[in-house]
């Protein structure tokens, strides 16, 4: 992420320069700058200073929806589903639908590990979805990620939940 950052303030300090001095050979402050936008360095890449955890370069198996639908974007994230026994009988219940609404930011992504931590430890059917998809995440009207979604209600936005606030949540 401070990679990120930096390169985006490289390539506008070199452009600005270019502005300002008249050379443009400053102008390819640009490469610095849509690599921070792509998320994508081929230094890092290369030399291994990529970090997956951040969202860099992610590694992650992506499955897109179709654009037809305009659903969410999908991230390989386990689903827990736990079936509920009562006494002897089988009792089907439809899973609760977790959305964890986010980009790939770091708090995004920490948002998710402690939702998927939490439901691993309650008893229930969930279905936990991180949706990465800009158009699926203004459907909420969320303007702040992370955002988390529960059951269709957005439950939080722009901050990130301890894990006893996502199981006030889901209890």
């Amino acid at each position: 992420m401070i990679s990120r950052i930096l390169r985006v303030l490289v390539g506008l300090g070199l452009i600005g320069y270019g502005v300002y001095s008249g050379n443009a050979w400053f102008y390819l402050g640009v490469l610095p700058l849509v690599t921070a936008l792509i998320n994508w360095c081929l230094f890092e890449s290369k030399v291994g200073g990529c970090d997956p955890s951040s969202g860099c370069c992610s590694s992650e198996v992506t499955t897109t929806a179709s654009s037809a639908n305009k659903e969410s974007v999908v991230t390989g994230i386990k689903k827990a589903t736990t079936p509920n026994f009562t006494g002897t009988s089988f009792s089907a219940q439809k899973p609760r639908k977790i959305e964890i609404l986010g980009i790939g930011c770091a708090k995004c992504i920490t948002l998710a590990k402690t939702v998927q931590e939490v439901v691993d430890t309650l008893d229930g059917n969930f279905e936990v979805v991180k949706v990465e998809d800009i158009e699926a995440i203004m459907a909420y009207q969320v303007m702040s990620t992370p955002g988390l979604v529960i059951d269709g209600e957005v439950k939080s936005t722009g901050k990130l939940l301890s894990k006893e606030e996502v199981r006030a949540l889901l209890v």
